[in-house]
C-alpha cells in the first residue's frame, strides 16, 4: 500500500535526483572536453580551485566542494600521459555512477508524488 511520503523527504528526494544527474552528466561532459593534455590540464586546475573555494565557504557545501574538487583533480590527471586512462575511466565511472543515483531518486520522487495525490 502507497503511504503519503513527507513532504520534506520528497523534497529531498528531487534535489538528489537533479543533483545526481546534472552532477554525473557534467561529469561526462567534462571527460569528453579534456581529452588533450593540455584542456584537461586547464579545466581540471580551475574546477580544483573552485570545489575548494565552495568547500571553504560554508558547512552545508563541504561536500559539493569535496566532489567538485576531487572531479577537478581526476580531469588534471587525465592530462597527464601516465595517468590519463586511469583517470578518465574513474571519471567516466563517477559520471554514470551519479547518474544512476539520480536516476534512483527520481523514481522515489516520482513514486512519493503519485502517493501524494
Amino acid at each position: 500500500m502507497n503511504e503519503m511520503v513527507p513532504r520534506n523527504e520528497l523534497m529531498k528526494q528531487g534535489g538528489k535526483a537533479v543533483g545526481g544527474i546534472g552532477g554525473g552528466a557534467a561529469l561526462l561532459i567534462v571527460g569528453a572536453l579534456s581529452a588533450s593534455a593540455v584542456p584537461a590540464i586547464i579545466i581540471g586546475g580551475v574546477l580544483t580551485v573552485f570545489g575548494l573555494i565552495v568547500a571553504s565557504k560554508s558547512k552545508e557545501d563541504k561536500l559539493a566542494g569535496g566532489v567538485v574538487a576531487g572531479a577537478g583533480i581526476l580531469t588534471f590527471l587525465k592530462g597527464m600521459p601516465f595517468l590519463s586512462h586511469l583517470a578518465g575511466g574513474l571519471l567516466w565511472i563517477s559520471g554514470v555512477g551519479l547518474i544512476v543515483a539520480g536516476g534512483v531518486s527520481l523514481y522515489k520522487f516520482i513514486k512519493g508524488l503519485k502517493a501524494r495525490g
